[in-house]
Parts: C-alpha cells; sequence; structure tokens
C-alpha cells in the first residue's frame, strides 16, 4: 500500500486466494476513489470483498 500526503495512492494485493477472480479486486479502485473503507462490496463477491477491505485496513493500521 502507497500512501502519500495523507491519501492511497496505491494498494498491491499480493494475495487473494478467498475467491480469487470473483472481481473483488475491484474494491481497490473503489476505496483509493473515495479515500474510504466505506465502500460497497463487489456484486457477487460480498465475502471476498470483505476479506479485502479487512487487509486494507489492517494495512493501514500497521502503517500509523
Amino acid at each position: 500500500m502507497t500512501v502519500k500526503d495523507g491519501a492511497i495512492t496505491g494498494i498491491d494485493l499480493i494475495r487473494h486466494v478467498h475467491g480469487p477472480d470473483h472481481g473483488a479486486e475491484q474494491i481497490l479502485v473503489r476505496v483509493m476513489e473515495r479515500q474510504s473503507l466505506r465502500v460497497d462490496a463487489v456484486s457477487g463477491s460480498t465475502t471476498s470483498s470483505k476479506v479485502v477491505l479487512k487487509a486494507i485496513e489492517s494495512a493501514l493500521q500497521k502503517g500509523r
């Protein structure tokens, strides 16, 4: 994850084993566009979206 001047500028999904190839990766774009973890889950990939969001949250917390 890349954060510059308080904004998320990049998110690298290194490993995604919880339902890969079901579109949950789209959540990365949503998070960067809104600069928030409060985004809608990807339709058809709700659980995978939640897993990815939790990973992003964890990465942000580790960076503090």
